[in-house]
């Protein structure tokens, strides 16, 4: 705040400072040597302010009037806004005639014109208010220029006539033609490597914000593209090309490239230091300075209509945002340096750099002490230092934000390394626990079966006690009668046990439990259950099965109903045996079960295909129902699937089941990654009960369009669930659940 204050109060000295002493003694010559350049002549110059307009008056007049002197080496004539008359004279101090450049270094000037007093009158040599005149000068010279050639002991008065909106600098020097040269060719060798190299860190923060989509990054591209446009209109190039019979439109775009550089470092501040977050008053000062800066930019627009007073008053605001930005900065750099990391060191270092010199630049150009030099050729360099440090900081940042990146990633995969070795030993028994729950389901299955035959043998069993009580007029046989109702009772009892336990067969709720598992577990329990059957029938009993096939199905359900069909086999082959087949066919399951039996009629095939009979009857000596086919074939339509009999006739019986939603890999994920895979429907964790319980009731969805998602697959569970829920999901989950009919309908029809 104090550097405010300083800086408010060297601007206000503007209208305080005084001219220079004023001069007693007769207008001096420079004293010049042919081949030599000229000493510095600010100590030869004598000036005068506001002066009128001096082709009117006799030259004499206009000498004698020029009596103020410069204090310092620098040639500046005190504020802007007052029409200048300064007086020169030259003398060929040598013995031989020479040719030398008198330069003024200006080229944007509201009036300007450079006069030679000869034979008492003046003769116009340079005049900057006739476009064409003015043009060709600047072309020629880069700024308003004439050459001087003298005689040996010749002498030449000079008077230059000029008015400024911004600034009353001007350094004018006689040099050599070889010097003045020079001294171009360096100047345009520093504005073009000034330029080159802005437009390579605009390049390079360009392709950081493509890499990584940092805002600053682009803000500082802004900023070094206003300075890049600052230094060629600071060394004249746009007045020399562009606008050298308009000084206004000139001063409008350096006033505004200096608002705009400032603006754009300001929100480059903002949005790298997050200002807004990290500094919220500080915040508000740039958000001051950007609103003002951008205000000033859009008032420029009319700096041709405005009068002098308010001009000037706009000059000065242009400054005073600069210079508050310029030392506003330095203090963000310092605060960040402590709040984020020392590794924006170079932040500081740079917008320090660019504040001393905006800050030099602003006093010396504003004529606040005459006394002070100004070399605008040092801004180019300057700003090309800050814009490297700012671009430092910038990078050193993004290394050490992805150096925590990847400590962070270390340790997290030390995390996991851990976890996995601690999860071992729960992962065998997880898999032990599966093979002996694959186990339980499928003695299940083979326990429905066997009800399902039971049933056949208790009808027999109870007409037979039926007619015995009938004919038993005389209770001869009542206590075999009675030996045989206890029989039946005892059967229908194991009988109601069996098909109760595999209940999930008479349950249309449509509810099913989807896991993600290999063909090799469900094709081998099944397997080990009916090989001993068919053994005993001196059957054989065969699988081929692709070792790398998954499907996503529901387990239980899918060997129940393939339990159904290896029943229907077992009972109705008496020589040769059954094969059980599975492949993956694109994206499809395709499970084949083909035996040698007696097979069925071509009528008892339609029949079965034929949803409209009720119940099928074979003819002959089969006698069955084809109750275990439609079974099976429910079930598997309740898991999207299809069932069809293939072939059937005297040399065996073909059956093939196509299920959905196979594949021969799938890809592990959460349960918030497939709950955010599924519109239109929830899928919760149930092994997080106080987090299932809370979610379940302010879910948004209806209770049919929750899925479960847990590790827990026992019958209770299942059981429980289908109570309360529409699906239940086996952990571990995959992505490719996302794709089962069950799921993706309803998430189509959302």
């Amino acid at each position: 705040m104090r550097a405010w204050i300083a800086a408010a109060v060297l601007l206000a000295l503007t209208g305080l400072s005084g001219p220079a002493a004023m001069a007693q003694d007769s207008l001096p010559a420079v004293q010049l040597h042919a081949g030599s350049d000229a000493p510095a002549i600010a100590p030869y110059i004598r000036y005068t302010r506001d002066g009128g307009d001096i082709a009117a008056r006799p030259p004499a007049e206009v000498v004698a009037g020029a009596s103020e002197r410069l204090d310092g080496r620098g040639v500046h004539f005190g504020p802007p806004g007052d029409r200048t008359t300064v007086a020169l004279k030259v003398r060929n101090a040598g013995t031989v005639a020479g040719s030398w450049i008198l330069t003024t270094g200006r080229g944007s000037l509201s009036h300007f014109r450079l006069y030679e007093v000869e034979d008492g009158r003046l003769e116009l040599l340079v005049d900057g208010t006739d476009p064409e005149a003015a043009r060709e000068n600047l072309r020629t010279y880069q700024a308003f220029s004439t050459e001087l050639a003298l005689e040996p002991g010749q002498e030449k008065t000079i008077l230059i006539d000029f008015l400024s909106e911004n600034s009353t600098y001007m350094p004018l020097r006689i040099e050599t033609y070889g010097t003045f040269f020079k001294d171009r060719r360096a100047n345009i060798a520093m504005v073009s490597g000034v330029v080159l190299g802005v437009a390579v860190l605009i390049f390079l923060n360009f392709m950081f914000f493509s890499i990584t989509g940092h805002r600053e990054f682009v803000w500082l591209a802004v900023a070094e593209g206003f300075f890049a446009l600052n230094t060629i209109h600071s060394e004249g190039y746009f007045t020399i090309f562009f606008l050298p019979d308009a000084p206004l439109l000139g001063v409008a775009i350096e006033d505004s490239i200096k608002c705009a550089f400032a603006v754009a470092m300001a929100q480059f501040a903002r949005s790298f230091v997050r200002t807004a977050a990290t500094f919220p008053r500080r915040d508000l000062v740039l958000k001051t300075l950007i609103a003002a800066g951008l205000a000033v930019i859009v008032l420029q627009a009319g700096l041709a209509v405005y009068d002098q007073a308010f001009r000037e008053m706009l000059h000065i605001g242009t400054w005073f945002i600069t210079v508050a930005v310029a030392l506003f900065l330095p203090f963000i750099g310092f605060a960040a340096m402590r709040q984020i990391g020392r590794q924006l060191w170079p932040l500081l270092v740079g917008w320090g750099s660019l504040a001393l010199f905006i800050i030099y630049a602003a006093i010396a150009s504003m004529g606040v002490f005459t006394w002070l030099p100004v070399n605008w050729h040092l801004a180019g360099p300057i700003g090309l230092f800050e814009s490297i440090m700012v671009t430092l900081a910038l990078g050193l940042n993004l290394k050490k934000i992805r150096a925590a990146q990847q400590e962070a990633d270390a340790n997290y995969a030390r995390s996991m390394a851990e976890r996995l070795a601690i999860s071992e030993r729960a992962k065998q028994l997880a898999e032990e626990k599966a093979f002996a729950l694959a186990t339980v389901n499928s003695q299940n299955a083979l326990l429905h079966a066997s009800g399902h035959d039971s049933r056949q043998v208790i009808l027999a069993l109870n007409s037979a006690i039926d007619v015995l009580k009938r004919s038993d007029e005389t209770g001869a046989h009542r206590e075999l009668t009675e030996i045989l109702q206890s029989s039946s009772n005892y059967l229908s009892e194991i009988a109601a046990t069996t098909i109760s336990g595999a209940a999930i067969v008479g349950n249309e709720s449509g509810f099913i439990a989807l896991s993600a598992f290999k063909g090799q577990a469900l094709i081998e329990p099944l397997l080990m259950m009916f090989r001993t059957l068919f053994a005993g029938k001196s059957l054989t009993l065969t699988s081929e099965v692709d070792d790398h096939a998954i499907i996503v199905s529901d387990r239980p359900m899918l060997m129940r109903a393939l339990a159904n069909l290896l029943s229907n086999s077992y009972h109705y082959t008496e020589a040769g045996g059954a094969t059980v087949s599975l492949r993956i066919d694109a994206t499809r399951a395709i499970i084949e079960i083909a035996d040698t039996g007696v097979g069925m009629t071509p009528a008892m095939v339609r029949q079965l295909a034929d949803d409209a009979v009720p119940r099928a009857r074979e003819e002959g000596a089969g006698q069955g129902t084809g109750s275990g086919f439609r079974s099976a074939r429910r079930l598997i339509e309740r898991l999207s699937g299809s069932l069809e009999i293939i072939s059937s006739g005297p040399a065996g019986t073909r059956v093939r089941i196509v299920l959905p939603c196979a594949q021969l890999a799938v890809t592990p994920c959460t349960t918030s990654e497939l709950d955010g895979a599924l519109p239109g429907w929830r899928v919760l964790d149930f092994d997080r009960r106080d987090a299932f319980r809370a979610a379940l009731k302010s879910a948004a969805v209806p209770q049919t369009r929750v899925a479960a998602a847990t590790y827990d697959d026992t019958t209770v569970t299942r059981g429980r669930l289908s109570e309360t829920v529409g699906m239940m999901l086996i952990k571990p989950l995959c992505r490719e659940m996302r794709d089962h009919p069950a799921l993706a309908a309803v998430s189509e029809e959302v």
